[in-house]
């Protein structure tokens, strides 16, 4: 069938992934006055994200641009020594107060939040162009070289030409697939993560907690009128929890944490758990003629501080030498 209609767009850089390092890079772009345009295959942003996280190292960078004050009017929370609870006793395992910096705390802010930020400073600049809907199905290419994507969306198909193609869209990437590059082999991880959410009371404790008991590990994360809650299992246990029944799982929680007996019932059916099977690995190779990758298209983390990797360091990398 023939699409509905086809278009060509012309542009300096063109970032497929509207994530974190996809949406700050292409801020950074707009206002050197470099023309971006940011592809995202989804049409919004509201999303359920598994991380919410920003490290000091990105409100850093954010002041450097002179937006960290009106990022922080974001609702957020602030974690300054996230500790854990074991039966042996209490701890702090993390201890951000010390850090040189004006921002000593871990943020736990909605990352849809922080993405409508990102996107709303950018298109103040005019040679940014967000697409939403996007979705990208073939490199474009001359000889060896990159020159931008072709993608479905918006009632047919579109090209976008660029002097550089970035990869932005995440772990399982779809312009590192279409560019022959693969991860070696990842390395072993002994555990994978079930996310899932929960109701919070005002009274209860507001920073980031960790729980180890009862066989669990559990990190709560406040997101104001609700706890974000990460169980950590063994790796390829999800289908054998599963198996034991939702009910079973619920129990298990509840022995870890016993102040959710009063709430564990809002957990309903799988669908409201989000599996996260946790895999690192960084390419060997993470470029091409006219095309870069980066953030987890590039370097797949454990998730523990990646936004401030996806966002920062690499963010550094790309800035010119003299």
């Amino acid at each position: 069938m023939a699409p509905d209609s086809f278009s060509v767009l012309n542009t300096g850089c063109c970032i497929v992934g509207g994530g974190p390092a996809g949406a700050v890079l292409a801020l950074l772009l707009a206002r050197q006055g470099i023309a971006v345009t940011l592809l995202e295959a989804h049409k919004d942003f509201d999303r359920d994200f598994r991380g919410d996280t920003l490290q000091p190292s990105v409100l850093t960078l954010m002041e450097e641009l002179g937006l960290s004050e009106q990022l922080l009017q974001i609702p957020h929370s602030k974690a300054y020594q996230p500790h854990m609870h074991t039966e042996q006793g209490d701890f702090t395992f993390i201890d951000y107060s010390h850090l040189n910096t004006h921002f000593p705390f871990l943020t736990v802010m909605p990352q849809v939040r922080f993405l409508e930020f990102i996107i709303e400073q950018a298109k103040q600049y005019p040679n940014f162009q967000l697409i939403m809907g996007a979705n990208v199905q073939a490199l474009i290419g001359e000889a060896e070289t990159i020159r931008g994507v072709r993608y479905r969306g918006q009632g047919g198909w579109h090209e976008i030409r660029a002097t550089l193609t970035i990869g932005a869209d995440g772990r399982h990437s779809r312009i590192r697939q279409l560019a022959g590059l693969k991860f070696p082999k990842p390395d072993a991880s002994p555990l994978d993560v079930l996310w899932f959410r929960l109701p919070r009371y005002p009274e209860e404790a507001d920073e980031l907690t960790a729980l180890v008991g009862h066989g669990q590990f559990i990190a709560l994360l406040n997101r104001d009128t609700q706890w974000q809650v990460g169980c950590v299992i063994a790796k390829g246990a999800y289908q054998t929890l599963r198996s034991q029944g939702l009910e079973s799982f619920r129990q298990s929680i509840v022995n870890a944490v016993p102040q959710f007996k009063d709430r564990i019932e809002q957990l309903q059916n799988w669908s409201q758990i989000a599996y996260l099977s946790v895999e690192t690995g960084c390419l060997k190779r993470w470029y091409r003629p006219g095309l870069l990758l980066i953030g987890d298209a590039a370097h797949v983390m454990a998730p523990l501080g990646g936004l401030a990797l996806t966002t920062r360091s690499q963010m550094q990398s790309l800035q010119p030498t003299s």
